[in-house]
């Protein structure tokens, strides 16, 4: 196998094979990687430019645009109209442990953290808001529009929404510093039992990319969830847009035998028919 010794960065010489089966921009992204995950490559830090990787690692344009678009669509790098490509700010990694609240999350992580209400209104819900609260026709609900922000960057926008005898009880200001489940609970006196949750990966729309301060049409990763009491009424229905790059969920998994039960694989390879 033929290989090919750089040192692309400063750090320790790598190799490219270029008979390898493993195409080369991948493998330029590879060294980028890991030397972001090593921290030889900081976050903030600029990378070479298309022209410097063509020179040190003795590929094509079409070659080093891929590695770096590769990097992109994994959101490792950020590129800047005008200015360079930048490796991405750490994301905020939320595990999945147990029911809460993501304000009552973000509260936790200290004071880097800010929530701010940019809307307080009482409304008749949409079909879809309407079936998750199962509110009966001309019920109104309250509408809560919120956004957070970490060390100063938009990473979440959040749409909430509140039966209307739950949504009395609270005030702008109320919801401005105390999160939901903490509200629900204190004043009106909800036990919350369990929450449905739904998470999807989607492109940013207009107005979510104004309010995540990203571009039209930027990967978003959106959440809904149905709150439910004890008495199984739900009491909360909320849509969640996390920014792509500044956000991720982590979910532990345990393996349960019992659930599964060796079956054989149907066969993808379709019989022949002879005329």
């Amino acid at each position: 196998m033929t290989s090919h010794a750089v040192e692309p960065l400063g750090g320790a010489p790598v190799k490219i094979a270029r008979d390898s089966a493993i195409p080369l921009y991948a493998q330029i992204a590879g060294t980028l990687r890991r030397q972001i995950e090593t921290g030889q490559l900081k976050p903030g830090a600029s990378l070479p430019p298309e022209s410097a990787l063509i020179k040190t690692f003795k590929v094509s344009r079409i070659t080093a645009r891929k590695a770096l678009d590769l990097m992109a669509s994994e959101g490792l790098i950020v590129r800047k109209q005008g200015k360079g490509t930048y490796v991405s700010p750490p994301k905020i990694q939320q595990e999945l442990r147990s029911l809460q609240g993501f304000a009552e999350w973000m509260a936790a992580q200290g004071s880097d953290q800010v929530m701010q209400v940019s809307a307080f209104d009482r409304l008749l819900p949409d079909a879809s808001v309407a079936r998750a609260l199962r509110v009966e026709d001309g019920q109104k609900v309250l509408r809560i529009t919120r956004r957070h922000f970490w060390k100063g960057k938009s990473i979440a926008y959040a749409l909430i929404y509140l039966p209307d005898q739950l949504g009395n009880l609270f005030d702008r200001q109320e919801v401005t510093t105390t999160p939901i489940y903490a509200l629900l609970a204190t004043k009106a006196h909800v036990e919350i039992k369990r929450a449905h949750q739904v998470v999807r990966a989607v492109a940013a729309s207009p107005d979510t990319a104004r309010s995540l301060d990203c571009g039209p049409g930027a990967p978003v990763l959106m959440v809904e969830r149905v709150t439910y009491s004890t008495e199984e009424i739900p009491v909360e229905y909320i849509v969640f847009f996390y920014r792509g790059d500044s956000y991720e969920l982590a979910v532990d998994l345990q393996r349960d035998p019992t659930m599964n039960v060796l079956r054989p694989l149907n066969s993808l390879e379709q019989p022949i028919v002879e005329n």
